[in-house]
């Protein structure tokens, strides 16, 4: 290919990009839930709020920050060493069952002291019936409360998947990222080097493209880099004298791919 290529064909060790985290991703709730985009996901398509459920009026307000989730244990002793707030909390058959043994007064005391700390929202898993005590205490403390006909593992597992997916640090990288042989291969160099011209070169031979000139890199988890294009380039690539084209119009949709691990 001559001197002049100068494109580095890489497989990124993910202990490069640790210090992503200066970009620090939230969701905000409404989005998630209330506006109902989460529908697009099928992880989330047995979500929804319930006629008769509440919705915090302050919803435009919250944020989710962490994929971790709470399933209240020692919580509902009491016991709120550290207890971190920012999570959804999910309420399955368990804590309903250790709820039911207090009477409404010391249930409203037990879900009182979880909901001052302010969670995004309560998650309810097998569409049980929330409580009394719980709905009044959570338009008290403006904590909106969901449902779901999912098992507890089944909404744990969804949302740990989703969050985790779109509350990674990220960091957009100039470059060509393609697959090759299933396995994700980011092209760095400079302008002009010949990365998409590289990049259409493989396509030619079978291979896909991920995203051309601009690669959304996300770290997943300690050893996974995911790589993608933002929407508005999708699918497109640049070739110097030719100009820009869509490369699953001209190659079919099995030339292309919207996520690649790096």
């Amino acid at each position: 290919m001559g001197d002049k290529m100068k494109y580095r064909l890489a497989k990124i060790p993910a202990y490069v990009f640790i210090s992503i985290t200066s970009i620090t991703a939230v969701i905000p709730f409404y989005i998630m839930f209330v506006m109902g985009t989460y529908k697009n996901e099928d992880i989330f398509k047995g979500l929804r709020v319930v006629p008769g459920d509440y919705i915090a009026e302050n919803f435009e307000e919250i944020k989710v920050s962490t994929f971790e989730v709470n399933r209240p244990g020692l919580e509902l002793t009491g016991y709120f060493d550290f207890f971190d707030s920012s999570r959804l909390l999910l309420f399955g058959t368990t804590e309903f069952s250790y709820l039911s043994r207090f009477g409404s007064e010391a249930q409203k005391m037990v879900i009182d002291s979880i909901l001052s700390f302010g969670p995004p929202a309560i998650i309810i898993s097998r569409n049980i019936e929330p409580p009394i005590a719980m709905m009044e205490s959570a338009k008290t403390h403006k904590v909106s409360i969901l449902r779901s006909a999912e098992t507890t593992s089944q909404v744990t597992a969804a949302l740990f998947q989703y969050l985790n997916k779109e509350l990674a640090p990220r960091i957009t990288r100039h470059g060509v990222l393609v697959e090759v042989y299933g396995e994700g291969c980011l092209l760095l160099g400079d302008s002009g080097v010949g990365k998409s011209e590289t990049a259409i070169e493989l396509i030619k031979r079978g291979h896909r493209l991920v995203a051309d000139d601009a690669v959304e890199i996300r770290k997943t988890s300690t050893h996974t880099l995911m790589g993608q294009s933002p929407e508005n380039i999708r699918h497109f690539i640049e070739l110097r004298g030719i100009g820009i084209i869509n490369a699953r119009q001209l190659f079919g949709m099995g030339s292309v791919k919207i996520m690649e691990k790096i």
